[in-house]
């Protein structure tokens, strides 16, 4: 589930990247237009803007931590089954080399075959799994996303932000300050939510 994190936060970085360039784009800061004499300066305000502390933010929203315990849930049930079918078929490989020298030609090449046959249905169902696992949890980030995102837009209502960004450490924003951190009110209101929707 760390790659929900790092898919989260690299959509956010995305996001806010494209975000800032149709903002500036039309008259950045600096860069004179065709027919205009001098720059024209962008005053510079925190107003509008309001930062998320990604990381804390995964760690305590429950409809995280559930999809995480659910996806790892399944994850173990995955690599459970392969497990006991690998350790079968290691046994029965094991058994065969004991009983080999006891068989027929025959015998032995139908065995064999048997073992490489099973080995290969075995590798294919592991590619098979790890391919829905993989699946799912790039749907489990889609989802994630869009259930933050539509929380956002409901709880900018009235307040008016232009730019809600992910922060966290080692991101591309260097320094955030702390009054424009809004990461406990939606976590709050993400489990609220969350809860209510569970009754």
């Amino acid at each position: 589930m760390k790659n929900l994190s790092i898919v989260f936060n690299v959509i956010l970085t995305i996001a806010v990247a494209i975000l800032f360039y149709l903002h500036f784009k039309g008259n950045s800061a600096g860069t004179p237009t065709e027919g205009s004499s001098a720059p024209v300066a962008l005053p510079v305000t925190a107003k509008g803007i309001v930062y998320i502390n990604s990381d804390t933010l995964l760690d305590n929203i429950k409809y995280y931590q559930d999809m995480k315990n659910d996806f790892e849930a399944e994850q173990n049930r995955v690599k459970g089954e392969l497990k006991a079918e690998s350790d079968k078929l290691q046994a029965d490989a094991a058994t065969y080399q004991k009983q080999a020298i006891g068989m027929t030609d025959m015998e032995r090449q139908q065995t064999e075959g048997n073992l490489g046959m099973r080995q290969q249905q075995l590798m294919e169902k592991k590619d098979n799994l790890l391919s829905k696992l993989d699946e799912k949890q790039g749907k489990a980030s889609e989802e994630l996303y869009a259930h933050i995102s539509n929380y956002l837009h409901e709880f900018n209502q009235g307040k008016n932000y232009q730019f809600v960004l992910g922060y966290q450490k080692g991101g591309g924003i260097l320094f955030a300050n702390d009054s424009l951190d809004i990461t406990k009110q939606i976590i709050e209101g993400l489990n609220k939510q969350y809860d209510e929707e569970k009754k």
